[in-house]
C-alpha cells in the first residue's frame, strides 16, 4: 500500500488480509522467523500501537490485530471501559494467562502507558499516583516491559515552572526508584507543559539515561514551534519510545489523520530519529479513545501505519 493511502483503499486492504492466510518461511530478511511463529515484516524497525485506537477491543482481539496487520506489539492505554488496566484481571490475578498468550502469539508489549503526573501538589494526590507506578511496575516486570510512560502535568497557577520543576524531579526520584526495583524505567512524555526539548531536559538532566528516558510524542514539540532535528538530537540519549501520528490544525485544535495525510513532517521527523542511530519502538498513538467522530477505526489505522512506516523507514 503506499504512502498517502485513502481510506478507502486502506479499507480494502484490511478485507484482503481478514481473507488471506498468513504466510510463513518466507526468504530474506523480510522472512525472519520470531517466537511464536510470527514474521518480521521490517528491518531495523519495532511497530506497536497504543490501544487508544481500539477502545472497544477485548485483550484478544488487540493481540489477534497486532498478528493480523503486522505489529510486534501493543502499547496499553485502556482496554474496554477500564482505563487503568492493571484493574483488570488480565493484568492482576489473570496475568500468567495474558503472558503465555502473548509469548504464544509473539507480541510484546513494549511500554505501559501510566497517568501518572510528576506536577501534583497535593500529597495524598501524590501517594495515589504513586501506588500506580507500583501496580504498573509490578506488570512490567510480569510481562518483560520495559518502559512505563509517565507525564510532567500541568504547572498549576500560582506556581513558577522553576517551582513546578523542583516538585517533579522529586517526585521523578521516587518513580525511578519504584521502577528500578522491577526491572523497568520510567518514560517523561513530551506532553502538556513539558513538551519541548528544553522543558523536558529540565526534569532529566540530573538523571542518566539509565534511570529515566523519554517518549517522544512526534506532534507536541512541533506544534510547539521546535524543528524535529533539534528536538531528536536535545533529547538524544533519553529517547526511548515514540508515538506517531499525524494531524492537521483546524481552528487552533488539533484533528488527527492517517500518516501522510496531515501537516507534521513525518519524513523529517523519521530522518531526525534515524540520525540519531534510534532502534527502538515505534508506536501508532491514534486516539479513537479520545475522539471517536473524527478518529477512523482501528481495522483502518493500525495496518495503514504498518504499510506508511514500512515505506517510509526504508526510504
Amino acid at each position: 500500500m503506499p504512502v498517502g493511502t485513502s481510506l478507502a483503499e486502506s479499507h480494502l486492504l484490511c478485507e484482503w488480509r481478514r481473507r488471506t492466510p498468513h504466510r510463513s518461511g518466507r526468504s530474506g530478511p523480510a522472512g525472519a522467523l520470531r517466537p511464536g511463529g510470527r514474521v518480521y515484516s521490517f528491518v531495523g524497525m519495532k511497530l506497536s500501537f497504543s490501544t487508544l485506537a481500539c477502545p472497544n477491543w477485548t485483550l484478544e482481539q488487540i493481540i489477534d490485530a497486532a498478528v493480523e496487520f503486522g505489529a510486534h506489539g501493543f502499547d496499553p492505554r485502556g482496554i474496554g471501559p477500564e482505563l487503568d488496566i492493571t484493574k483488570l484481571p488480565a493484568f492482576s490475578s489473570e496475568i500468567e494467562k495474558t503472558r503465555d498468550l502473548l509469548k504464544r502469539k509473539g507480541v510484546e508489549v513494549p511500554c505501559l502507558n501510566t497517568s501518572v503526573k510528576l506536577v501534583t501538589p497535593a500529597q495524598d494526590r501524590w501517594q495515589a499516583m504513586l501506588e500506580e507506578v507500583r501496580r504498573y511496575a509490578v506488570v512490567a516486570r510480569q510481562l518483560s516491559s520495559r518502559y512505563l510512560r509517565i507525564f510532567g502535568g500541568a504547572v498549576p497557577e500560582g506556581m513558577t515552572r522553576q517551582e513546578a520543576c523542583v516538585l517533579a524531579r522529586r517526585h521523578l526520584q521516587q518513580v525511578v526508584k519504584v521502577c528500578g526495583g522491577e526491572g523497568c524505567m520510567p518514560l517523561l512524555e513530551t506532553h502538556d507543559d513539558w513538551a519541548t526539548s528544553g522543558q523536558v531536559m529540565m526534569l532529566l538532566k540530573d538523571f542518566p539515561p539509565e534511570e529515566a528516558g523519554c517518549l517522544w510524542d512526534i506532534e507536541h514539540p512541533y506544534r510547539r514551534g521546535e524543528s524535529p532535528q533539534t528536538t531528536a538530537q536535545a533529547l538524544r540519549p533519553y529517547i526511548r519510545h515514540t508515538h506517531f501520528k499525524d494531524s492537521v490544525l483546524k481552528d487552533g485544535k488539533s484533528v488527527p489523520r492517517l500518516l501522510g495525510e496531515g501537516d507534521l513532517p513525518l519524513k523529517e521527523i523519521i530522518n531526525a530519529l534515524r540520525g540519531t542511530g534510534y532502534d527502538q519502538w515505534i508506536c501508532l498513538e491514534a486516539e479513537k479513545r479520545w475522539h471517536p467522530d473524527i478518529t477512523p477505526d482501528p481495522q483502518i489505522t493500525i495496518p495503514q501505519f504498518v504499510a506508511y512506516m514500512k515505506k517510509a523507514w526504508s526510504a
